[in-house]
């Protein structure tokens, strides 16, 4: 297990798997996956999506 998002326990194949299907930004991420979008307001996460983004598109 890869959590990604700690607020919300998003995991790294999750948010690898909406980027492929077409969340190719940050804010689709969050729609998508809930990622980035708990408590911390995606203070620890946000670099890690985006770099996931970066890799996966």
């Amino acid at each position: 297990m890869d959590l990604i998002c700690l607020c919300k326990g998003v995991e790294k194949d999750v948010i690898v798997k909406a980027v492929k299907e077409g969340a190719d930004t940050f804010e689709k991420v969050q729609e998508a996956t809930g990622a980035g979008t708990g408590f911390c307001n995606a203070g620890r996460c946000r670099k890690k999506i985006e770099a996931l983004i970066e890799e996966n598109k």
